[in-house]
């Protein structure tokens, strides 16, 4: 049988041993393994999301929910019990936007935010103005972790770092783009 995927960019994820086990996709009712069941579910979204480059997803259709393989899902209200513990450990956060979407962090808010800084002064980025739809999707930065990040997620980031003076935000000429300047 075979557990891994492929990505478009990112190569292939290997699922754990864990996955192909059918009651792994029923939460279990006694409260110990059902914590452990969790856990094992953060740590797979987590490693999954960071190997596919995921940063947000809606429970509804999240691929890892479902194994083809085995014929097994987990239901709405156990992608909800995931989706809530991920929430309870700070491993993601909802979008905002009234869907049921998240925002996963297989980094924190805080390593993103060093992880740009220090970007910005490793390759000779401060001073430049960007835009966020440009940090986001430019094929330029391809090569970098928060390359496809959705856009409100690097606005979080960046809207911290302002507050310490790492980056200057503005409004750009035709009022959508929002400029950044690494300072």
């Amino acid at each position: 049988m075979n557990t891994s995927t492929t990505g478009a960019a990112t190569g292939a994820f290997e699922y754990p041993k864990l996955y192909s086990f059918p009651p792994f996709f029923t939460l279990q009712p006694v409260a110990e393994t059902r914590d452990k069941q969790l856990e094992a579910w953060t740590a797979l979204v987590l490693s999954y999301a960071r190997s596919k480059n995921v940063f947000a997803f809606d429970p509804a259709t999240f691929s890892p929910f479902e194994n083809k393989a085995i014929e097994r899902s987990l239901n709405e209200t156990e992608r909800n019990a995931v989706v809530d513990y991920l929430l309870k450990k700070g491993a993601c956060e909802r979008v905002g936007d009234g869907t049921k979407k998240v925002h996963v962090l297989w980094k924190s808010i805080k390593e993103w935010e060093t992880l740009l800084v220090e970007w910005a002064h490793r390759t000779g980025r401060r001073e430049d103005v960007m835009t966020v739809d440009e940090l986001c999707t430019s094929e330029e930065f391809s090569d970098e972790d928060f390359h496809g990040m959705a856009p409100s997620l690097l606005l979080k980031i960046l809207k911290n770092l302002e507050k310490g003076k790492h980056v200057m935000l503005f409004q750009g000429s035709d009022g959508d783009d929002l400029g950044i300047k690494f300072l």
